[in-house]
């Protein structure tokens, strides 16, 4: 893995999600021996490599899915492992690479889980809330799919669904396991084209590209 990561430091302010020393393990299988980054601010970040060698392993990590052997993960200034996790919910979202729905499930139905980290006992949904999904259908660019049935679309307009409930969780993060995975080009350059756009409303964009 830190063959092709971009190794820097973790004191930047501008970094709001940083890892140092991290070392991730499958069992006793080590798959990433040492690595140090930072995420920053409005930047689009990609994760290039072949096949298993531990691009999911590593966002898993960073998104506290998965917890490295070794080494920190700061989330916003705190060790990310002591964050209630409606916190870390509220400030970062990963998308993995496979994904379902019931079936049925409409574009809108979808956008709205999005804001579960937002709800509570005692906040239930709000205008705040049905702000945050038209917003979400608005950036994805599928608002008039908004009553469609998933598994009524393409691909690519599926994945952009997907991508709209992320937006609707209102992170300043974003993990993408492998976006564009079995979409034709024409749709990858869809996707790309919306998480570049993404970082430069200021969100911090990772993504692990299919190889």
């Amino acid at each position: 893995m830190n063959q092709f990561m971009t190794m820097s430091k973790i004191n930047s302010p501008r970094a709001p999600l940083a890892a140092q020393s991290l070392m991730m393990s499958h069992g006793p299988h080590t798959i990433i021996p040492h690595l140090d980054i930072e995420l920053r601010t409005g930047e689009v970040t990609a994760i290039v490599g072949p096949n298993g060698c531990g691009k999911s392993t590593l966002l898993n990590g960073l998104a506290r899915i998965h917890k490295p052997r070794q080494g920190t993960i700061v989330l916003d200034g705190a060790d990310i492992h002591t964050l209630p996790a409606r916190d870390v919910a509220r400030k970062l979202a990963l998308l993995p690479q496979d994904n379902s729905a019931p079936e049925g499930l409409t574009v809108t139905d979808l956008i709205r889980f999005g804001r579960h980290p937002h709800q509570s006992w005692l906040s239930q949904w709000s205008e705040d809330d049905e702000r945050a999904v038209r917003k979400a259908l608005t950036a994805a660019d599928v608002g008039d799919l908004a009553n469609r049935p998933l598994d009524t679309l393409s691909g690519g307009q599926r994945q952009r669904a997907w991508i709209a409930m992320s937006i609707a969780q209102e992170t300043q993060l974003l993990l993408l396991d492998e976006p564009t995975s079995a979409l034709d080009l024409g749709h990858q350059i869809e996707v790309f084209e919306l998480i570049r756009t993404l970082a430069s409303q200021g969100n911090t964009t990772k993504s692990s590209p299919p190889m």
